[in-house]
């Protein structure tokens, strides 16, 4: 007896138009392939964070809408589809810390700078504290949006301000 493969999608490409995921959700909900819908997603919101004009918060926000709305398997998956949905959260997560770090790069950039230019060390603890919490939160567990090892980095640059 043959078993036929379903063919699940591929990742989804990143920085494309908006229209080309509007049309790739569109085809795949006229197909019936939830999977398909689902990458589309995934690939949009992805998009919409990175958009350097956001301010974190809205970014934030992006990264975990598309994290609990479109990354989630459906109920009693196999094995290749939970580890398609698992794809899509670290295709996620990678966007997400890559975004977070050059931010956070950035603003380590400027107090090195400003702490050069001769302004107080206790002034920019100040700043970093209030920045950091927006990046990072006020908890020390590795939230859900991040990878560990951009987890890692974050504090690491994080742990040189405050």
């Amino acid at each position: 007896m043959h078993v036929q493969q379903r063919a699940l999608p591929s990742m989804p490409p990143v920085g494309r138009p908006e229209s080309f995921y509007a049309k790739s959700a569109h085809e795949a909900d006229c197909a019936g392939n939830v999977h398909a819908h689902e990458a589309a997603k995934v690939g949009q919101y992805i998009t919409l964070a990175l958009d350097e004009a956001l301010p974190w918060e809205e970014k934030l926000k992006y990264f975990r809408h598309v994290l609990k709305r479109h990354c989630q398997p459906p109920p009693l998956p196999d094995e290749d589809v939970a580890a398609f949905y698992q794809q899509l959260a670290d295709l996620v997560r990678q966007h997400a810390g890559q975004d977070a770090l050059r931010i956070t790069s950035r603003q380590d950039d400027l107090y090195a700078a400003r702490l050069s230019m001769g302004q107080s060390r206790d002034l920019l603890e100040d700043e970093a504290d209030d920045f950091f919490a927006k990046i990072l939160g006020s908890g020390e567990q590795c939230p859900d949006w991040i990878t560990a090892h951009d987890w890692a980095q974050l504090k690491l640059i994080r742990d040189q301000w405050i």
